[in-house]
């Protein structure tokens, strides 16, 4: 991890916006000199407003996109390619993560409508991706039996796991996020009555999930939250019960916290959890906090921040000592200092964007990541049953995602992926064959550079 936050102090609010979402809203001397003055002002707005439309100020696209984070040299406005028509029809299945499910849903069905390419002209609709979100680990499982085009994943692939698929494949981190810790309790500022987020540390958050800390109201947690009031209840610990990135994470971060975990438990998309209930997806934990009075879970930032005021979201400690309520800002500190980023086709098992440097960057944040095939034609998975025009889908829809996509993700509370993350991904897709050849693609011409 090279680069730091120039922040000086902790953010404490979540953000407003979230990955799709969201745009916002004298007396005259006589009746005649006001009538004359708005009169003037009308003419010279309309005028106004016909040369900006001619000069193309206004009336067209913007060519550029800004990603969000600290400055630094990773973080550059970077140009948003010409138009151009992908592939049209047909259907391909692909799934796994439900961490990034919400950003997902949203670029399947934009890219369905995109005008496509027959032949040079625009036709009516482009390849329909059926995306299932039945979590990271079946994202691998049916990406290793060739019942998915491409895998999606929180948590790379680990040396089993590569030696497990029948051919080599590329990773491609396709988004970025937080993973909050919810929580459904009403902690109140003693003063004022109102109420107010829960601090938690990383070796705190360990003790309640292996079981050590088993009420709300102990010192080891109204210590870190002085002039509140924190109730007297029961701790309920909710997990996820599939194989999950999201756990992957979680349990990444309670084993920087704690060596007993990390000795004990580990971490893993399906660790041997000490207590808790089971549920299943990232829709499932975040249904079962808001229904649970003294319940705690941990969940993407735009599920917790769907379930409303039924949940409350807790700031955690992060490496410089700060407590950290997380949003797209504060995440975003971890994602644009990314380095050291594997190549494509190398190992990211031991890859990790947790505890990042900087006094405001929040502490659990993870990339999701999709596998992909090097040669969709030859992958044994597959037994020949892509034709190279669903190839050719496949291609469109990845360097779609890596492009306008990532201008979809603050609304819905994900990280736009910085530049030279996103070098890479190109890089990546770069690679993908058909048969031992190059995907000729419908993106612009050049797109496949990395440079």
């Amino acid at each position: 991890m090279s680069g730091a936050n120039p922040s000086s102090t902790p953010s404490s609010t979540t953000s407003s916006g979230d990955d799709d979402a969201y745009l916002k809203k004298s007396q005259g001397r006589g009746r005649n000199t006001v009538i004359i003055a708005v009169l003037l002002v009308i003419i010279i707005a309309l005028a106004g407003v016909a040369g900006a439309y001619a000069t193309g100020l206004i009336g067209k696209k913007s060519t550029t996109s800004t990603s969000t984070g600290t400055g630094n040299g990773n973080n550059k406005t970077t140009p948003t390619e010409p138009t151009w028509y992908p592939e049209c029809g047909g259907a391909i299945t692909a799934g796994g993560s439900t961490f990034v499910y919400p950003l997902q849903a949203l670029w399947t069905t934009d890219f369905a409508g995109q005008k496509c390419n027959t032949t040079g002209a625009n036709g009516a609709s482009a390849t329909d991706i059926n995306y299932q979100a039945v979590g990271s680990g079946t994202g691998v499982t049916d990406l290793t039996d060739g019942l998915f085009a491409f895998g999606a994943s929180d948590a790379p692939l680990t040396t089993t796991q590569t030696n497990a698929l029948k051919s080599p494949v590329v990773t491609m981190p396709d988004s970025a996020g937080a993973v909050t810790v919810i929580y459904n309790l009403k902690v109140t500022n003693t003063s004022t009555g109102k109420t107010t987020p829960l601090r938690l540390t990383g070796a705190v958050i360990e003790q309640i999930y292996n079981g050590t800390i088993t009420n709300w109201n102990v010192t080891q947690i109204t210590s870190l939250n002085p002039g509140t009031t924190v109730p007297s209840q029961t701790i309920t610990v909710e997990h996820r019960s599939d194989g999950s990135g999201t756990s992957f994470a979680f349990t990444t971060f309670l084993s920087d916290a704690s060596p007993y975990w990390a000795s004990h438990v580990g971490a893993s998309t399906t660790p041997n959890w000490p207590v808790g209930i089971g549920d299943h997806g990232s829709e499932g934990v975040a249904g079962a906090v808001a229904t649970t009075t003294g319940s705690i879970g941990y969940d993407e930032l735009n599920y917790a921040e769907e379930e409303g005021t039924a949940l409350e979201i807790a700031e955690v400690q992060n490496p410089a000592g700060n407590y950290i309520l997380p949003s797209v800002a504060d995440t975003a500190y971890a994602v644009n200092n990314a380095s050291n980023i594997p190549s494509p086709t190398g190992s990211w098992q031991n890859y990790s964007l947790e505890n990042g440097a900087g006094a405001g960057t929040y502490p659990i944040v993870t990339l999701t990541y999709l596998m992909i095939y090097t040669d969709i034609g030859k992958a044994p998975a597959y037994s020949g049953s892509y034709t190279q025009a669903e190839a050719t889908s496949i291609v469109d829809y990845l360097w779609w995602i890596v492009h306008q996509g990532q201008n979809d993700s603050a609304g819905l509370f994900y990280v736009p992926l910085p530049a030279v993350i996103i070098a890479e991904d190109v890089a990546a897709i770069g690679d993908i064959q058909f048969n031992g050849a190059t995907l000729t693609s419908h993106a612009p011409a050049g797109w496949q550079s990395s440079d």
